[in-house]
């Protein structure tokens, strides 16, 4: 033991960890040093344990007879109660008959049932007795087996054995086997494989133009903890994911814009067709095939777009296309009513409704509440995921601010916006249906006053028409909407003068709201005056 001890302590790359706790901690080598893994010496004395069944006694009354032998004198009493670095002595009752019954079926020796006992019956400790088994046929003495026992899993507190402890293989973090299935069970579902790094430290940074050969190393040893630890469908999704991440890195490959299918294109022509959805895409800028696209570079199709996009304003107002703002590459989608989306070609993940980034907790700057946050954005005030929240009147009246009518949009379904009846909504939605997704109309009640949609879907078209207007909800906000925003971005609210007029401090609030808190101008919005605005609600 203490060559491997001498071993362990000059290895420079162990160092000790720091959980965000404000205090050092000893770290996981300096605890498995204090456990003694060599193997206990042999012994010739017979186990006592399995003579009992050998007679008519019965296995309570052999095992209760047995006990008085192994009861520890004071002095052994105190030893194990010092070494058990500051637990509460171990209790004088006996252990409960499926306790002994399982100890005797692991044929423990004497020095080993001791320790048994000692273990199972401690004060203050609620030891699994398999994990207690595990301890003492692995450890020879007291202190070793009961620090085999209790190892704390940083993320969820439980405190754990030794075995059920996984350690990291590009870094020095650890957690338990519980977590450890939990974590990359849910992340290999809904991540891409980028993602699936160390859940406390992040480690190893996998992206990038030098990562490439750590990446392999990591996922290579990742891969074989999975298969071990996990079940097989998530281990198959895991390999799966890590096929198309190979994929992905040839340059002659390409994703299809309509569906999750992808090829290596290696024509000299731009369209690529889809063998599985018969659809086109451009194999250079990966955005839907149009025929406007053919003979002209993809600068020039995209300058065409540019100045047609006026005609093209209801048509686009149609289709459910979004931008990556990471990397511009351009995809349908179909509705769902989720704003996260992740883009295909980069996995960057964003909003659809404002192109904010999500990010998790810790990864955001934003302020120190963002620590204790999952994944998140910071939505401006105009995004869909505020605005969804406001009556369809107040959309309306927005609307009419900045000169903008309902009336622009197309109806869902032409002959229901004429008839006045009421129907279902036929905008198409993703939904899982086992383990596929396919659209399926909406089937929410559509009335004709929407022209043709839910409710949902009509407030999401109000605000699309909001957004290519640039129009700025905070001139409806009431001040406590324009305080509450202003917080929200951490921005000093101006403190009220003494007996100054109502109107006159609101007015100071949306000036202080507009100037410090301007929304971002969005792509090709035509221009419109706004008029007199209508009195707050």
């Amino acid at each position: 033991m203490t060559e491997h001890v001498s071993k362990l302590s000059l290895a420079p790359s162990f160092a000790a960890s720091h959980w965000g706790q404000g205090s050092v901690r000893t770290s996981y080598i300096e605890e498995l040093i204090g456990i003694d893994f060599s193997a206990p010496p042999s012994s010739s004395n017979t186990n006592p344990f399995l003579s009992s069944s050998s007679s008519g006694v019965p296995l309570t009354e052999a095992l209760s007879r047995m006990m008085g032998a192994l009861s520890l004198d004071r002095d052994r009493h105190s030893e194990l109660a010092q070494h058990g670095s500051g637990a509460q002595s171990p209790q004088s009752g006996p252990a409960t008959e499926a306790d002994l019954r399982k100890m005797s079926d692991a044929r423990l020796s004497p020095d080993q049932a001791a320790v048994f006992l000692a273990l199972i019956t401690m004060n203050g400790r609620s030891f699994n007795t398999d994990d207690v088994i595990e301890a003492v046929q692995h450890n020879q003495d007291f202190p070793s087996a009961l620090k085999f026992l209790t190892h704390t899993c940083p993320i969820c507190h439980d405190q754990v054995s030794f075995s059920k402890i996984i350690t990291m293989t590009h870094c020095s973090c650890f957690l338990c086997q519980s977590c450890f299935t939990s974590f990359f069970s849910i992340a290999i579902k809904e991540r891409s494989v980028d993602q699936l790094t160390c859940p406390q430290c992040g480690q190893p940074e996998i992206r990038g133009q030098g990562a490439l050969e750590e990446s392999m190393d990591y996922f290579n040893l990742l891969d074989t903890q999975i298969r071990h630890f996990l079940p097989p469908d998530v281990h198959e999704l895991f390999q799966r994911k890590l096929r198309d991440r190979a994929l992905q890195e040839m340059p002659n490959f390409c994703w299809c814009a309509h569906c999750s299918f992808g090829m290596l294109h290696e024509s000299d022509r731009l369209r690529m067709d889809c063998p599985s959805c018969k659809k086109s895409t451009c194999s250079q800028c990966r955005s839907p095939w149009s025929p406007h696209h053919q003979g002209l570079s993809c600068e020039e199709f995209k300058l065409w777009q540019q100045q047609n996009q006026q005609d093209l304003h209801r048509a686009a107002l149609l289709h459910n296309i979004i931008e990556c703002p990471s990397c511009q590459f351009v995809f349908s989608l179909s509705k769902g009513g989720c704003l996260h989306f992740t883009c295909t070609q980069c996995r960057h993940q964003f909003c659809g409704g404002c192109s904010r980034c999500f990010v998790l907790g810790p990864a955001c700057s934003f302020s120190a509440q963002c620590g204790s946050k999952g994944l998140h954005a910071h939505h401006p005030r105009d995004c869909l995921y505020h605005l969804r929240d406001w009556s369809v009147s107040r959309l309306h009246r927005l609307l009419q601010y900045y000169r903008m009518s309902p009336s622009w949009l197309e109806p869902s379904n032409g002959s229901l916006a004429q008839s006045g009846q009421t129907a279902a909504c036929s905008v198409l939605e993703l939904r899982e249906s086992g383990r596929m997704t396919k659209e399926e109309p909406c089937g929410r009640p559509a009335l004709s006053e929407y022209r043709g949609y839910c409710q949902g879907h009509y407030k999401e078209r109000l605000v699309e028409l909001i957004n290519r207007c640039c129009a700025d909800p905070a001139v409806l906000f009431s001040p406590a909407e324009m305080i509450a925003e202003l917080q929200r971005w951490s921005v000093a609210v101006p403190i009220r003068r003494h007996e100054e007029p109502d109107l006159l401090y609101a007015h100071r609030l949306h000036l202080v709201l507009t100037n410090s808190l301007p929304l971002r101008k969005r792509r090709h919005t035509p221009s419109v005056t706004p008029v007199e605005a209508p009195p707050p609600p």
